[in-house]
């Protein structure tokens, strides 16, 4: 239901690192199956929640999120590791899902999002009658 497959993946999160003025810009993610929904867990440490926009156009989820840090000019910068500045990342998904009842939730700095499997998409029984029956409806 979630394509695992994106061919531009690697590449994309390539020139994000080689050509991006911050240290990274990628969400890590885990993405799983549970029941009749899938689960997509992001890392958004130190990030403002009202920051974070979800957005679907079609098939496609895009999740958006900034962090900023204003130094002040009284500040003696030491180290400078942690990104700041714009993330973005987007999600291909099935036909099968439900984008309609998407729902999401940020707790300790992780972007829980919950995609319900569409009802025509789910397993459903087919009785079998007798063969006159099934033929002649």
């Amino acid at each position: 239901m979630l394509m695992r497959f994106d061919p531009f993946s690697d590449f994309d999160r390539l020139s994000r690192q080689m050509w991006s003025n911050t240290k990274s810009n990628f969400m890590p993610v885990d993405a799983y199956r549970s029941g009749d929904k899938f689960y997509l867990h992001l890392d958004l440490p130190g990030i403002d929640p009202e920051s974070i926009d979800l957005t679907i156009e079609k098939n496609t989820l895009t999740v958006s999120a900034e962090r900023r840090w204003d130094i002040n000019q009284d500040y003696q910068v030491l180290l400078n590791e942690r990104p700041t500045g714009s993330f973005s990342r987007q999600f291909f998904l099935g036909e099968g899902l439900n984008t309609e009842a998407i729902e999401a939730g940020y707790d300790h700095g992780v972007l829980t999002i919950s995609i319900p499997v569409a009802e025509t998409a789910k397993p459903r029984k087919i009785r079998v009658g007798e063969t006159h029956e099934a033929l002649t409806g």
